[in-house]
């Protein structure tokens, strides 16, 4: 089981994988040859990303606060197991 595994089953958050053909910021933390994973708390809303009347609901933004909130220290704290 995966560290985000491990927390996301701790705070009751399940997630999907998908892969995102569009371009993001991990791709310069790659080239320096550190592994990086893009992750979005946006659930139950409507894949409208730059998308005419783009929009969140309040709910699920605060609830992607909290999810940062405790998701950052928990990465931020994981032993490197493989350095670049």
């Amino acid at each position: 089981m995966s560290k985000l595994d491990t927390w996301a089953t701790h705070i009751n958050c399940k997630y999907e994988t998908e892969i995102f053909i569009g371009a993001t910021d991990s791709r310069y933390l790659r080239e320096l040859g550190y592994r990086s994973i893009g992750f979005s708390p946006m659930n139950n809303t409507p894949i409208l990303l730059h998308d005419h009347n783009e929009y969140i609901d309040e709910s699920v933004f605060l609830r992607g606060i909290e999810i940062y909130e405790k998701l950052i220290p928990n990465l931020a704290n994981v032993e490197a197991e493989n350095e670049p």
